[in-house]
């Protein structure tokens, strides 16, 4: 049963146009040889399989599934978390940093394009990457439950049971997945589309992989656009639908004993469509604000401590300062980052052993955390860290804080200080200005709602004084 979203029931009474740059592209076919080709690869080599026979079939296929407005400018298949194994090891330095530009390039990585619509966005397209993040699953439900406008439809689980021929059994996945994309997309796809998405579904097969049941998992991502404007360079809508399947068929080369196999196929789809560019990106600047952004694409087998952004100065309050900065609890109505800005120090301790013969033990009791106006809740999930440098009066030093949930109250420490005789000592502590900026779900807006100063765990001693007077 279908299930959409007030939000995507409202979509047609907006008239916003998006601004999108695509190039001219050949659309990939579905053609009865390739499809040859796919089944051959899996065992299957009978005369249902090829020419005219194989033709009819997919013609069949094809009046079953209603034909819709919605076109592709790419389509995808999702190829799984991806391992540490597999990923050089300075790309992986780069990927515990948590660089937004990696995240883009681990998506071209993950979700490989296998097949061509009638238009292509290009290297520098802006919107498939976002969409990629949107429509994973784990960002989808969250968004789902966490945001009034989120634009979705999807067809929950379905699981068909039947006993029937090898070559009817996928027809009738190929018919159960193209009905659940057309059904979950609400509008449908086109022809072109159609063809696209399935030209080949049966293909990174191979007969050898199977001992006597077939079992087989795949999924396409499909970009989606709605009336799309070359002279213009504007559509009415953009989004992507996701169809996942399961396809398993009991002892399915033997045809001779027993023409028909128990056959199961569970199939499910999900699908967006945004007609407004800016909602689009506010749901995307939330996704990636999650504290395991980078999670959705390498599962749990890399250990991801996501870069928090310390700023010069305060940043503008917009998109890329919210992705950046520390994620804070939300709510339905909103979404709250620490945004870091104007690295300092100050002193907190101080000893002139210069008079002495002998060394001389100093303990202060330091505070660190936020010392804001309202307190500050951070997820229990979170595993943020900073890492910037300070520069006061000539010195330029480095500092690392890690960000865990225990930053929701501040912290008191004891520190040591032991200095030789004759010598003198400066303890400073490392402060950053803080200002916790809220993205509005309701109207997508970013403004600056507190501010205040963050005392970090970090210290440096000196010799001599970074910023007083000279002490003689």
């Amino acid at each position: 049963m279908l299930v959409v979203s007030d939000a995507r029931k409202m979509n047609g009474m907006k008239n916003n146009k998006i601004s999108i740059q695509l190039e001219k592209a050949e659309a990939t076919k579905l053609d009865s040889k390739k499809l040859t080709k796919q089944l051959n690869n899996i065992g299957l080599h009978c005369d249902e399989t090829r020419g005219e026979k194989l033709k009819k079939n997919i013609e069949e296929v094809a009046e079953k599934i209603g034909i819709g407005s919605l076109t592709t400018f790419g389509v995808y298949m999702d190829c799984g978390e991806l391992k540490v194994e597999s990923i050089p090891q300075d790309k992986l330095v780069k990927i515990r940093k948590n660089h937004i530009g990696t995240l883009h390039e681990l998506l071209g990585e993950r979700y490989v394009k296998e097949a061509d619509g009638m238009w292509a966005e290009g290297k520098t397209g802006q919107f498939t990457a976002k969409l990629m993040v949107l429509q994973n699953r784990e960002n989808f439900n969250y968004l789902k439950e966490k945001v009034e406008d989120f634009p979705y439809a999807e067809v929950p689980d379905k699981i068909i049971k039947e006993q029937i021929s090898t070559v009817d059994a996928i027809k009738t996945m190929f018919t159960e997945a193209a009905i659940a994309c057309t059904e979950a997309t609400v509008d449908g796809i086109d022809e072109t589309t159609l063809e696209a998405v399935f030209s080949n579904a049966m293909t990174a097969i191979n007969e050898s992989v199977f001992s006597e049941d077939y079992n087989a998992k795949n999924n396409r991502v499909i970009t989606l656009l709605l009336n799309y404007n070359p002279e213009t360079a504007e559509c009415d809508g953009i989004g992507v639908v996701t169809c996942e399947w399961h396809m398993q068929i009991r002892n399915y080369k033997d045809k001779k004993n027993n023409p028909y196999h128990e056959t199961i196929i569970e199939i499910n789809s999900r699908s967006l469509l945004y007609t407004d560019a800016a909602v689009l990106d506010k749901h995307y600047a939330m996704a990636l604000g999650r504290n395991k952004e980078l999670n959705c694409l390498c599962g749990d087998s890399i250990k991801i401590i996501s870069e928090v952004e310390v700023f010069d100065r305060r940043p503008p309050a917009d998109m890329n300062t919210f992705i950046k900065s520390l994620p804070c609890e939300n709510d339905a109505n909103h979404a709250d980052v620490m945004v870091f800005y104007s690295a300092d120090v100050q002193k907190v301790g101080f000893i002139d052993n210069t008079q002495s013969e002998a060394e001389t033990e100093y303990s202060k009791s330091i505070t660190s955390g936020f010392m804001t106006e309202s307190a500050v809740a951070l997820s229990t999930e979170i595993n943020f860290e900073m890492d910037a440098q300070v520069v006061k009066a000539g010195v330029k030093f480095g500092f690392n804080t890690s960000l865990t949930n225990q930053w929701s109250k501040s912290q008191t420490e004891t520190i040591i200080i032991r200095v030789p005789a004759r010598k003198k000592a400066f303890l400073y502590q490392v402060t950053l200005l803080c200002a916790k900026l809220r993205l509005d779900n309701r109207t997508g807006k970013y403004s600056y709602i507190e501010y205040g100063k963050f005392l970090t765990d970090a210290y440096k001693t000196t010799n001599e004084p970074l910023y007083e007077n000279q002490i003689k």
